[in-house]
């Protein structure tokens, strides 16, 4: 299992979506945070995620997430960043809540669903139960460039005793591989094993 950890790209990704929010600010504090009202330091954060995002530390930036899913009930994408947050600090179970809350605002984001189910991986010590087959192959049936999420579907059909639902599934993914993705000589490999009854393993759910 592949740990998930924020690079420097990560804090641009999320200063950006909170950045393009335009979130409100309420008079509430926040433990752990300097005590002082909340509309100041938010307005504080707004300012330092328009100038210097990358510098936001890990309270800071959770203290803005967390805002945001007051400001936009509706939204997936604070539960989600703060599902990956969590995750990086160690903390799957916690993640896996903040993902789901995610997918109860939209069952169909991609990201919540690949986290979610590598969560799930996670926390069954690498076996793809029947929860997370259901999200690989829900990500993958949504955006088919999610190639990893079709190839951790098929894993689990084979884990699940499900041979040719699995060897039926990596064949569709092999065929839409373009001729020159060095991923073929790999799927061919997976194909071959499936074949066989062998629950071939495609890495971690991270590659």
């Amino acid at each position: 299992m592949t740990n998930f950890s924020l690079t420097r790209t990560n804090w641009l990704v999320i200063g950006a979506c909170l950045a393009v929010a335009g979130l409100g600010y309420a008079m509430i504090g926040r433990p752990g945070l300097a005590d002082q009202p909340m509309r100041t330091r938010q307005a504080a954060l707004t300012e330092k995620i328009r100038t210097d995002p990358q510098s936001l530390t890990l309270d800071e930036t959770l203290s803005r997430l967390e805002q945001a899913t007051t400001d936009q009930p509706a939204a997936p994408e604070p539960h989600f960043f703060i599902g990956e947050m969590l995750r990086a600090q160690g903390r799957p179970e916690d993640a896996l809540r903040a993902y789901q809350s995610a997918l109860r605002r939209d069952q169909d984001y991609v990201p919540a669903l690949l986290s979610l189910a590598d969560v799930l991986v996670e926390l069954s010590g690498g076996g793809v139960g029947p929860d997370a087959t259901r999200l690989y192959a829900r990500a993958y049936e949504l955006d088919e460039s999610q190639v990893r999420a079709g190839m951790w579907a098929a894993m689990g059909a084979a884990q699940a005793g499900d041979q040719a639902k699995a060897e039926q599934a990596m064949r569709y993914i092999y065929a839409r591989l373009p001729e020159d993705d060095p991923r073929r000589e790999r799927f061919r490999g997976m194909i071959e094993a499936i074949g066989q009854g062998e629950a071939a393993s495609p890495g971690s759910p991270g590659e």
